[in-house]
């Protein structure tokens, strides 16, 4: 009895025993796993990405009114009315060029924002900048120019006066000032009623002046037209007449006689006019023109004379103008008479009539535009190069019309005004 006792006693002793110890580990292990829960870290929420932003590249952009601009810029006309470009004189006397436009943000490729302002530019309004590199209008260098008196030289038109503090005024409203930058060539400037330039503004395009060889006759009427002939400068002017006084239509280059008495001197009037026409002689032949205008007696404008086989005849004529006497134009040169480019004995033909009066003086005049040159090869010329095509001549056979643009190109028969 003795011994089940002690034995139930021993088996309650390591009952209770293996319980604590259960109840130790199972503390532990709870332990354990509250710390670890303890230093588990918490979850944080990822960074959203920034967008990628880009620019696009600059371009032009119209204006709601294309003719206004900030203060000190004028607007230029351009051939496209969807560019905004002004313009304006700097502190050197120079035009410089704006042109409004901008360039798009873009976020994460998506357009956003157009950003606008001025960019600097060319006359034509090609960007000269990066596009975010605007101007500020209100930094810009505006120049104004030195006050000069007026030239002796110069006339001023009929429909503008001087007054007492410099100022030249039009009848049409508008005040102007003479005057240059840095000792350079003067010009009449937009200015105020005090007499100053406006800052930035551009040289008038206001025909204000008249240059000292033009006709003081006043013109019978608007329309007329009178032909001018400066010795001294090789040159013909044709005038016409607009508001009441003369304005020049048309220079060009001539040859006038190649010593002072072959070449009348005086006041004459255009007699009758030959879109073909027998000349004098050279070299012991006759010799042909196109478009002649007769001055006086046997003296005409008339194109480079023609020589070669059947120079009678126009259409074989034309491809055959003395190759020599057309490079020299712009001296004296002829027998006498006027000799033009082709293309310019045309437009006289054509535009100036019968009765128009003529000038001849040995004054000089504006300096005329040079021909284009000449080349030395077939078809332009024949292969011994003494006979040739005129460059100018309109007709639409001219092989040169490929290599100059021409100013008129004939779409037909010219009417025969020698029998008019």
């Amino acid at each position: 009895m003795k011994r089940k006792n002690s034995f139930n006693a021993i088996l309650t002793l390591l009952l209770g025993l293996g319980l604590a110890l259960c109840l130790s580990a199972c503390s532990q292990a709870l332990d354990t796993l509250n710390t670890a829960a303890e230093t588990v870290p918490t979850p944080v929420a990822l960074p959203t990405a920034e967008p990628v932003i880009t620019i696009g590249d600059a371009m032009t952009l119209p204006l709601d009114d294309m003719s206004v601009g900030p203060a000190g810029y004028t607007h230029a006309e351009t051939a496209d009315p969807n560019i905004a470009l002004f313009a304006f004189t700097d502190t050197e006397g120079v035009t410089q060029y704006r042109i409004y436009g901008g360039y798009t943000v873009f976020s994460d490729g998506i357009a956003g924002e157009t950003k606008t302002g001025f960019y600097p530019s060319d006359e034509s309004g090609a960007i000269l900048a990066q596009a975010e590199d605007f101007v500020d209008p209100e930094l810009e260098p505006f120049g104004s120019c030195a006050i000069s008196p007026l030239p002796e030289t110069i006339r001023l038109r009929v429909k503008y006066s001087m007054l007492e503090n410099g100022l030249i005024t039009g009848v049409e409203g508008g005040t102007f000032v003479y005057g240059s930058f840095n000792g350079g060539e003067g010009a009449f400037y937009p200015a105020d009623s005090s007499g100053m330039m406006i800052p930035g503004a551009l040289p008038t395009t206001d025909k204000i002046f008249v240059p000292s060889y033009t006709p003081d006759s006043i013109p019978a009427a608007d329309g007329d037209r009178m032909i001018v002939t400066y010795i001294g400068s090789q040159s013909v002017v044709i005038y016409l007449a607009v508001d009441g006084e003369w304005t020049e239509e048309r220079v060009m280059i001539c040859s006038t006689g190649r010593s002072r008495d072959l070449t009348p001197r005086g006041t004459f009037h255009l007699v009758r006019q030959h879109p073909y026409k027998k000349m004098g002689e050279i070299d012991g032949e006759n010799v042909y023109s196109q478009y002649a205008s007769r001055i006086v007696g046997s003296y005409l404008f008339h194109s480079v004379p023609i020589g070669g086989k059947k120079r009678q005849v126009q259409e074989y004529g034309k491809k055959q103008m003395f190759v020599k006497y057309y490079e020299s134009l712009g001296t004296i040169a002829s027998g006498g008479c006027v000799r033009l480019r082709c293309v310019d004995a045309y437009w006289m033909y054509m535009n100036c009539i019968v009765g128009t009066e003529i000038i001849i003086t040995d004054d000089a005049g504006p300096t005329p535009p040079q021909p284009p040159v000449l080349i030395y090869e077939e078809p332009y010329m024949d292969a011994r190069h003494e006979y040739g095509w005129d460059p100018s001549d309109p007709d639409p056979e001219n092989p040169y019309h490929a290599i100059y643009t021409p100013e008129f190109v004939l779409d037909g028969p010219v009417v025969d005004k020698s029998k008019d």
